[in-house]
């Protein structure tokens, strides 16, 4: 097995609850990584750390962050050879025989592969994590993946999910928690001086800016952002389309582009470091998805006050502040329509700062209502209804191996959960307390 483990190497028995979370990569450019880094930035520690096996290798990761957090990282390169990641889980659960009683999956389709090796090996708890509301761009890989996720009931102690029509997707209506994603909303909160610096560095003047965060892949539904935009266009002549990311399709967009002679227009910016900065820099933000699960980026162009305007397949929960949400069967003019009012709202500067200190503010109490029925919601980043509140009251008690006042006794005098039982009940508590602190 071809594995690099952290220099974080100590055992520690009588330390915190370490938790393995399984997923891909720790590439910077995973949405998933992202809300795992802001659940283990926010934390407290000192009850849990997280540890990350992954089974990709890219450029860029987290690595170097997760270790200055206590954190150890265990990266093979097995692609996505079964076998090769099932032997390397049990070297590195055999190698720390004892030390993880929770894991964390992130990657559902391999529930059915990995939860005998994890209990085999010491895992007590498995919990999978559902992210998505769809199982690929796809059709084939769908079918495949619809087949082994087929009981997945049966391959997981705890179902896990970041909205409830991610976890109605994977797991059916019930069966699973919401576990809220968070932001440190301090990281996108409009600056009208960056602003101003961005756009000087872009070229883009006072041209109203339409703004898309995401991967080159059928999910995002690019072509058809392209279709809108060269409506607005024609409309707008002075607008400016941002695209962030790369991926696959990326140069087929291009030429599209380039075909359509808006090259002069559409700013393809490929993957930045600098993301919460070009935020200021848009007036609204676009996401025609196909599916999501909770996209984070929604949630963060928001806090950075700016109008959203998605289609109707992107969850409810991404909503925190003005959010329109248009069916894909709508013609691409009349989306262009919804875009152009959301530049004009975007390019007042005082609602944009209102607004992103608005979301941080209302943070818990914040609700947002199902457009079907008005029933309330869980909402993004963080912010989580009475339910979860309840249970993290109830995750206040002493846990059974500390009665006297300890590690968890400090963390509970000072009005967080402790990990009773060292469980998923302790590690849910913790993330839903580590959401809450992002938004104060």
């Amino acid at each position: 097995m071809s594995q690099e483990q952290s220099s974080t190497t100590r055992d520690l028995g009588g330390g915190p609850l370490r938790v393995l979370q399984i997923n891909s990569s720790i590439s910077r450019r995973s949405g998933v990584m992202s809300v795992l880094m802001n659940y283990l930035r926010h934390m407290d520690r000192s009850q849990v750390v997280f540890d990350f096996f992954c089974y990709a290798t890219p450029d860029e990761t987290h690595r170097e962050e997760i270790e200055a957090l206590g954190g150890r990282c265990y990266v093979i390169d097995a692609g996505n050879h079964i076998g090769r990641i099932r032997s390397s889980l049990g070297q590195v659960l055999e190698r720390h025989a004892g030390q993880y009683p929770v894991a964390h999956l992130h990657d559902p389709i391999l529930s059915r592969f990995l939860y005998p090796v994890a209990h085999r090996h010491g895992v007590r708890s498995f919990a999978v994590h559902s992210h998505a509301t769809a199982y690929s761009d796809s059709r084939l890989r769908s079918l495949r993946n619809w087949l082994v996720c087929r009981n997945i009931g049966a391959y997981s102690d705890a179902r896990l999910a970041c909205s409830r029509a991610a976890g109605d997707f994977l797991f059916g209506s019930g069966r699973f928690e919401v576990v809220p994603n968070a932001i440190d909303v301090e990281t996108y909160r409009f600056n009208e001086s960056v602003r101003a610096e961005v756009r000087s560095r872009l070229g883009l003047g006072e041209a109203p800016v339409v703004g898309h965060v995401g991967r080159f892949s059928e999910q995002k539904n690019h072509r058809f952002l392209i279709d809108v935009c060269t409506e607005l266009f024609r409309a707008r002549p002075e607008a400016r389309l941002m695209l962030i990311g790369d991926g696959p399709l990326r140069p087929g967009i291009e030429a599209v582009v380039a075909e359509r002679g808006l090259s002069d227009r559409v700013l393809f910016l490929g993957d930045r470091k600098d993301v919460p900065d070009l935020y200021q820099a848009m007036d609204m933000f676009l996401l025609p998805s196909l599916y999501e699960g909770l996209p984070m980026v929604g949630v963060e162009a928001q806090c950075a006050g700016l109008p959203l305007v998605c289609s109707d397949e992107v969850t409810d929960e991404v909503t925190i502040g003005e959010v329109s949400f248009l069916p894909l069967d709508m013609p691409a003019p009349q989306w262009a329509h919804h875009v152009s009012q959301a530049l004009d709202h975007g390019r007042d500067p005082r609602r944009r700062a209102g607004g992103g200190a608005g979301h941080a503010r209302r943070g818990f109490r914040h609700h947002s209502r199902s457009r079907a029925a008005g029933a309330p919601l869980p909402c993004a980043g963080g912010m989580v209804m009475p339910e979860h509140v309840d249970s993290l009251r109830a995750l206040r008690r002493p846990s059974p191996a500390s009665s006297s006042p300890g590690a968890a006794g400090q963390c509970r005098s000072a009005g967080l959960p402790g990990h009773s039982g060292r469980g998923l009940r302790g590690l849910r508590g913790l993330l839903l307390h580590a959401s809450r602190q992002c938004w104060q």
